[in-house]
């Protein structure tokens, strides 16, 4: 163990284990954990560890994401090539170990879409390989690997939901004006009709739709005639809508259902801390019972297909994250599996983290997250920054909070308006406000944290990923005497190339992108993208500034660094540029990911004066280039 740090190794080298799975008939359980150094799918029977054995072999990216299907023994996984998020597909036998390439990577936006314990032996994939800009969706024979269409996407609809026979149910459509149709389907006319509309004001509060095993009720999450989104359900013959769950703090925010009885089980909503809601009483009995063994910050992530067996996971903010299995009949848990054991030992240098209310200047309340150093490095504060912008911080063990915080750093993340989960209201604060009222919310935390004596005005750093890099050069534009140090991570530069170099499928959001972010084709919506850019304001920049960009990134491509950077160094302005060649949105490799975080640990330090641990052959190992000259 190091007395002076936690070793950046303990906090970002691939996880010991993660996404543990219970096979729908519970006889085995799947997982990730490394081999040959990068992480990909291991089984093993439930209850016997002994028989552990890994299935892949992947020595390039390894495997990030994968599912069991309702064929005995069956997984599929998912892969793209370098960061490009154009996933193929592949099969894999428990039993035997062959492995099956179903669609190639690099090539379509290929994914799981569905799988049915009425239909076993096949999968619904969704795949755009026919027209870039939508998915159609294929039935995958798990027997033959054969693919024969189910649904051929003409009609351009952003998303259609299928009940457990694979039947059609419903489907939404996007409006030219950001908001969408929602359309069933007419079992005689062998089409969809349109029902109701989305309003653009309800967009980002509506989603997670899921049809009942007999396709005669929807449920979704949703904001219609309300603020906060609330689990609501539509019964298809009686054309009747009722709210199941909801609250008046947050937005409901997941749920789940007993996989074989359809019962609801609960509903969750996340206001400082993630709530339960529940709907079943046998359900609730095991899980108090379970939080009362394991602690509050508990939830189930999977279960056997007759709910008899789970798996639970325990995330406190102080704590290595841990899974149990549960024995519904028995009522047991079993021992914590760790999920990074080596960072146990360093259990006393985890700082717990604190959700506070801080009031922007115009009233609104912003929910935030705040780490305090044990080791102070003179008062100095790291603001990081979510990416999204439609996404939020939560209350729970967070790496970065932990490695900037042991560096003698504290930390802030701000769920600035625009966020989700807070209602629609605070999402439509955030319209047309990037770069500004978004922006100024970043600003009232850092205010905030010198108030409360969390932070030294002058030796405060802005770092982010995607919207988080966005508003990292955004601090260095637009606020630049706030900010010691700026660390751009993925994020964009210019408004106007960003909205235009999206990935096809992402053709239906596009009208909501505009009416959220700014319309590049108007003349009033240039204009104000054209502002809102920081790449338009690169003579205003005097902070230190690091970025970090993957090669292949298809949401933010790496232009977006290139300007910025190119511009800086046309005006002799100093900045440090490092490009990942086989990285996209983001560093999923883990030497990439432990040399891109030694390069920003360095940064920081020498800016802010935190704890730095030597940073070894952390940049060597990993693909980064160092970019000394225009691209």
């Amino acid at each position: 163990m190091n007395a002076e740090y936690i070793p950046r190794e303990v906090l970002f080298s691939n996880p010991d284990i993660a996404q543990i799975r219970i096979s729908p008939d519970g006889k085995y359980v799947a997982y990730l954990a490394e081999s040959n150094g990068f992480m990909n799918v291991w089984v093993q029977e439930f209850g016997k560890p002994e028989t552990a054995k890994v299935l892949t072999k992947d020595t390039k990216r390894g495997i990030t994401m994968y599912h069991w299907t309702y064929a005995p023994g069956i997984l599929i996984y998912d892969q793209d090539a370098n960061g490009d998020e154009n996933y193929g597909l592949c099969t894999v036998n428990v039993v035997t170990g062959e492995v099956e390439e179903i669609t190639k990577p690099g090539h379509a936006a290929t994914e799981v879409n569905m799988v049915s314990h009425l239909r076993p032996n096949e999968v619904i994939i969704m795949t755009n390989a026919r027209d870039p800009n939508y998915f159609d969706f294929q039935i995958l024979d798990l027997t033959t690997k054969t693919m024969t269409l189910l649904f051929e996407n003409s009609e351009n609809l952003a998303g259609v939901a299928f009940d457990k026979h694979f039947n059609p149910v419903m489907a939404t459509k996007a409006n030219g004006d950001g908001s969408s149709v929602v359309l069933l389907w007419d079992k005689l006319k062998k089409s969809f009709v349109e029902m109701w509309t989305i309003l653009f004001e309800d967009s980002l509060t509506t989603w997670n739709w899921r049809a009942s095993i007999d396709g005669e009720k929807l449920y979704w999450i949703g904001s219609q005639g309300r603020d906060k989104a609330a689990l609501q359900e539509w019964d298809l013959k009686t054309d009747v809508r009722k709210i199941v769950s909801a609250s008046e703090k947050a937005d409901i925010d997941g749920y789940l259902f007993h996989p074989e009885m359809d019962k609801l089980l609960f509903s969750t909503v996340n206001y400082l801390k993630r709530e339960f809601q529940f709907h079943d009483e046998e359900f609730k009995s095991h899980f108090k019972h379970l939080q009362s063994v394991i602690g509050e910050d508990i939830n189930i992530t999977s279960m056997s297909h007759n709910a008899e067996q789970w798996v639970v996971t325990a995330s406190f903010s102080d704590k290595p994250v841990a899974f149990y299995f549960y024995d519904v009949k028995t009522k047991k848990a079993g021992e914590s599996i760790i999920g990074r054991k080596s960072l146990a030992a360093y259990t006393s240098r985890l700082n717990p983290m604190q959700p506070v209310e801080i009031k922007a200047r115009d009233g609104l309340t912003l929910v935030s997250y705040f780490t305090k150093a044990k080791n102070s490095a003179d008062n100095s504060l790291v603001l990081l920054v979510h990416g999204g912008p439609w996404h939020r911080d939560t209350y729970g063990y967070n790496s970065h909070h932990q490695w900037f915080s042991d560096r003698g750093y504290n930390v802030l993340s701000v769920n600035f308006r625009g966020s989700t989960g807070f209602g629609k209201a605070f999402i439509s604060a955030g319209n047309h406000e990037w770069g500004r009222n978004m922006h100024n919310d970043l600003i009232d935390g850092v205010n905030w944290a010198i108030a409360n004596g969390h932070a030294d005005p002058k030796k405060v750093a802005i770092v982010g990923a995607s919207y988080g890099g966005y508003s990292a050069l955004a601090g260095i534009t637009f606020t630049p005497d706030v900010f010691a140090a700026s660390v751009d991570i993925v994020g964009p530069s210019n408004l106007e190339t960003l909205l235009t170099t999206f990935p096809p499928y992402w053709k239906s959001f596009m009208p909501m992108f505009y009416r959220c972010v700014g319309d590049p084709t108007t003349e009033e919506g240039r204009k104000l993208l054209k502002e809102r850019s920081p790449l338009n304001h690169v003579d205003k920049i005097k902070t230190p500034l690091l970025i970090l960009q993957g090669a292949n990134d298809p949401r933010v491509k790496k232009a977006e660094a290139d300007q910025i950077y190119n511009s800086m160094v046309a005006k002799k302005i100093p900045v440090e540029y490092v490009v990942f060649p086989d990285e996209g949105h983001g560093f999923v490799r883990a030497l990439n990911n432990m040399g891109a975080n030694a390069l920003v640990e360095e940064f920081l330090g020498k800016y802010l004066k935190g704890r730095v641990q030597p940073i070894g052959d952390h940049v060597k190992r990993s693909s980064a280039q160092f970019i000394m000259t225009p691209q």
